[in-house]
C-alpha cells in the first residue's frame, strides 16, 4: 500500500471514530466551565447581622427583614465573614480550578469595624480567601485618596476601575488598573471594573481623581482585552442593577455582569422580584448574565457558565447560597476576629438612652418615606443649632445605615446608624431654594435613592406620580411652638444639615449656592448621641411630616 493511501485511511477512520466518540470522553470537547463565587456591599459587616423571619413574598420560600431584630422567636443571624470562609472553601473544593471569587466593591464603610480599623480589619480575610479581583465602590472613596492606597497597597488582589481617571500626583497613583486578565484552566477570562459615576457627589474622593462615562470606558476595556486574545469577558461594576442592565444592552461581547452598588436581593433572596440570574441581550444579539449578592455578605452568589469554542454563553446556573446559622464559622476566622473586636468591647457596652419603639432605619423605609428615626436624627440636629437661629433640618436618607431596637441604645448602634464621620454645616437657603431641594429629594423616590429627604421643622406633601421637578405640592415650616405656616419662596431660612450635603453631596447642588455657610465642626452621630442622653424614654412616630398624595 502506498504511504499516501495508508495515512488517507488512517485519518478517514480516525474520523470515524471521532464523530461517533460518546461525549463523556471529552476528545477535543470545545465548551468550558466556569464558577463565579461573588458577594458585594460587604460594608464592613464582619460579624453576622440579627435578622428576623418575615412573611414570605414567595410561598415555601423564607423572608429576612434587613438586619433588625425583632421580639420575635424566629429572631437569627446572616452573614459573618467566618462562616464566608467556611462556604467559600466548601464550594471551592468541589471544582476550585474552574472557580473565581470576586467582590463588586463596597468593602468600606457601616460598621465599627470601619471607624476603627479603617478597612484594615477586613483585608486579611479577604486576602486569606484568595479574592482575584474587587472592583471599588463608592465608599471606598469616603476617608479620602490616602486611606484607600494603603488598604490597595497590602491588598494580595486588584482592585480595578476601568472609568476612574487618577493623577499622577494621586496617592492612589499606579494602584488601580481598568481591568485584569485572569487565568482558568489554561483559558483567559477578562474583568474589567466599572464604579459608579455618582461617587464625585456621594462620597469624599478629593482632588486628583474623576469618573468618565461608564458605557464609553466599559467599550474601550473590552476593545483593550480583545485586543489581547480574550473571548470570556466579565464586567465587576458598582453601578447599581439598572445601570447593569444598562450596560448589558448597549456594550458588545461582555458575557457576565457582577455587580453591586444597589442592594439588590435576586432569585431566592428575601423580597426579590427578579430571577437570579437575570438574562439581558447585547446589542448584537448575544446573552449576558447580569447578577448581585444583595448586602452584607448575607448571601453568596454562585453562577456557573458553560462557553462555546467562541467564549459565548450557551448555558448557565445560578444557586445563591445563604450564609445563616446552619454553617459553622470558621475557626482560624473567627479567633482572628476575635483580635479586632476586642478593642470594640468597651464602646459596644456604653448605654446612653432606651427606646421602646424601633427606631426604624431600614434602606428601604428610610429612603422612601419619612421614617421615626429619621425623625430622630433631623430633631437633633436642630435642637443642636437651635441657638445658632437654625428653622429647618434636611439629612439625606443615604446617610442612615441601620435601625435601633426595641431597648438600650449603645454608642456603637449609633455609630453604625450613622458611620460616614459626617460633620453638622448651617447655610442660609431662599423658600425657594428649600424647594428645589425638596424637589431634587424626591425626584427618584421610585428607585431608592439616597437623596431622599428626612426633615425637622417643616412638613411637605408630594406627588411620587407627577413629573420630576413638579413633584412638591406644599410645604409649611413649623416652629418651636409647633404652629405651620407656609414657605415663603422669598424669605431666607436657616438650614442645618451635614457637610456633605451642603457641598452639593446625593446631587444637592442648590445647597452649594447657600449664604453664610459654615461647617459647624459638630460630629453628627455625637450630636444624636447627647440628643438620645436627654430623651427618658424615645418613643417617637412618624407620618406627619412627609405626605405622599398620588395622582388621581
Amino acid at each position: 500500500m502506498k504511504p499516501i493511501l495508508k495515512y488517507s485511511l488512517i485519518l478517514f477512520f480516525i474520523g470515524i471514530t471521532l464523530s461517533i466518540a460518546p461525549p463523556s470522553l471529552g476528545l477535543f470537547q470545545p465548551q468550558f466551565n466556569l464558577r463565579i463565587l461573588h458577594t458585594n456591599d460587604h460594608h464592613a459587616h464582619l460579624e453576622p447581622v440579627t435578622v428576623s423571619e418575615t412573611k414570605p413574598a414567595i410561598p415555601g420560600v423564607p423572608a429576612v427583614s434587613l438586619g433588625v431584630q425583632l421580639a420575635s422567636e424566629d429572631a437569627r443571624t446572616a452573614g459573618g465573614i467566618a462562616r464566608r470562609k467556611t462556604l467559600v472553601d466548601s464550594l471551592k473544593a468541589i471544582n476550585s480550578r474552574e472557580t473565581l471569587l470576586l467582590d463588586a466593591g463596597d468593602i468600606f464603610q457601616g460598621t465599627l469595624y470601619f471607624n476603627q480599623y479603617l478597612g484594615q480589619a477586613d483585608l486579611p480575610f479577604y486576602n486569606q480567601m484568595n479574592y482575584q479581583a474587587v472592583t471599588l465602590g463608592n465608599h471606598e472613596f469616603d476617608r479620602g485618596q490616602t486611606v484607600l492606597a494603603n488598604f490597595i497597597k497590602k491588598a494580595k488582589f486588584p482592585m480595578l476601575s476601568a472609568n476612574l481617571k487618577i493623577d499622577h500626583n494621586s496617592p492612589l497613583a499606579g494602584l488601580v488598573k481598568p481591568w485584569v486578565i485572569l487565568s482558568v484552566k489554561g483559558k483567559k477570562i477578562g474583568v474589567f471594573g466599572l464604579t459608579t459615576e455618582a461617587t464625585a457627589q456621594m462620597s469624599s474622593p478629593g482632588e486628583g481623581v474623576s469618573f468618565t462615562d461608564s458605557i464609553q470606558s466599559a467599550k474601550k476595556a473590552v476593545s483593550e482585552l480583545k485586543k489581547q486574545g480574550v473571548n470570556k469577558i466579565i464586567g465587576l461594576t458598582h453601578i447599581g442593577l439598572e445601570s447593569d442592565l444598562n450596560l448589558a444592552k448597549n456594550v458588545n461581547d461582555i458575557d457576565i455582569i457582577i455587580g453591586g452598588h444597589s442592594h439588590t436581593p435576586l432569585g431566592l433572596m428575601p423580597n426579590s422580584k427578579q430571577p437570579y440570574p437575570i438574562v439581558e441581550t447585547t446589542p448584537n444579539g448575544q446573552k449576558v448574565l447580569v447578577v448581585t449578592a444583595w448586602e452584607w455578605g448575607k448571601y453568596l452568589g454562585d453562577l456557573q457558565v458553560k462557553f462555546n469554542r467562541q467564549g459565548e454563553v450557551i448555558s448557565w446556573q445560578g444557586i445563591p447560597h445563604a450564609i445563616d446559622n446552619q454553617i459553622q464559622p470558621d475557626a482560624t476566622f473567627a479567633k482572628q476576629l476575635e483580635k479586632f473586636s476586642a478593642s470594640l468591647a468597651v464602646l459596644r457596652q456604653t448605654i446612653i438612652g432606651k427606646t421602646s419603639v424601633l427606631l426604624d432605619g431600614s434602606r428601604e423605609q428610610v429612603r422612601t418615606q419619612e421614617t421615626n428615626l429619621g425623625n430622630l436624627i433631623t430633631d437633633a440636629m436642630l435642637n443642636k443649632l437651635r441657638p445658632d437661629g437654625a428653622q429647618i433640618a434636611l439629612l439625606n436618607s443615604g446617610g442612615i445605615r441601620s435601625s435601633i431596637p426595641v431597648g438600650n441604645i449603645s454608642v456603637s448602634q449609633v455609630i453604625e446608624v450613622l458611620p460616614f464621620g459626617n460633620t453638622m454645616a448651617r447655610l442660609d437657603l431662599t423658600g425657594e431654594q428649600i424647594k428645589q431641594s425638596l424637589e431634587h429629594g424626591v425626584s427618584q423616590v421610585e428607585l431608592g435613592e439616597g437623596r431622599f429627604p428626612q426633615v425637622s421643622g417643616l412638613k411637605f406633601i408630594y406627588d411620587p406620580q407627577a413629573p420630576v421637578g413638579y413633584r412638591i405640592i406644599s410645604i409649611n415650616i413649623i416652629d418651636q411652638s409647633g404652629q405651620e405656616k407656609p414657605l415663603d419662596l422669598t424669605a431666607t431660612y436657616r438650614v442645618v444639615t451635614n457637610n456633605f450635603m451642603s457641598t452639593g453631596g446625593d446631587g444637592y447642588e442648590v445647597m452649594k449656592s447657600g449664604k453664610n455657610q459654615i461647617d459647624t465642626g459638630f460630629l453628627l452621630a455625637d450630636v444624636v448621641i447627647d440628643y438620645i442622653k436627654q430623651q427618658s424614654d424615645i418613643n417617637l412616630k412618624s407620618g406627619d411630616r412627609i405626605i405622599t398624595k398620588k395622582s388621581s
